[in-house]
């Protein structure tokens, strides 16, 4: 009984629902999942907050199949479902121009890029990303350990 209750829970889309955190919560994001798709917000965003008070948004963004498990990932803007597609533990990213640049975690080439830009020397794997996206670094086996990483 308690399993057929839990199920119920799960689905509903009360405010105590939105309250509930999800196995797909990544590092600067929060995440719902209501009537089997992820929704997808920024930590501590407005978006979050009104979606906790009010529920569904008017305006949303759908990616059918994009999240895990090839879960539908909703959100209140694309910019936020991307950021959150190519965040992975252990690694900074950032989307530019429709690339992906990525560095360790904590890294002297991290803090570089954020004070200046692309770095002189940097490796390109072109469509090797999540969704064929381009992907950048400074080293190719920072590249080869995000691509690796779950």
């Amino acid at each position: 009984m308690a399993l057929s209750l839990g199920v119920l829970v799960a689905g509903c889309a009360t405010a105590d629902s939105h309250k509930m955190s999800s196995p797909y919560d990544k590092p600067g994001f929060t995440t719902m999942v209501e009537d089997g798709r992820l929704w997808v917000f920024k930590t501590g965003s407005k978006e979050l907050a009104d979606f906790q008070k009010k529920g569904e948004p008017a305006k949303q963004v759908t990616r059918i199949a994009a999240g895990p498990n090839r879960m539908t990932v909703k959100s209140t803007d694309s910019a936020t479902i991307d950021a959150y597609i190519v965040q992975k533990a252990g690694f900074e990213t950032k989307i530019e121009d429709g690339r992906l640049w990525v560095f360790k975690s904590g890294s002297k080439e991290w803090a570089a890029f954020e004070k200046s830009g692309e770095p002189a020397k940097q490796v390109t794997r072109i469509a090797a990303g999540p969704g064929g996206m381009t992907i950048k670094s400074s080293d190719s086996k920072v590249i080869d350990e995000y691509l690796a990483a779950k």
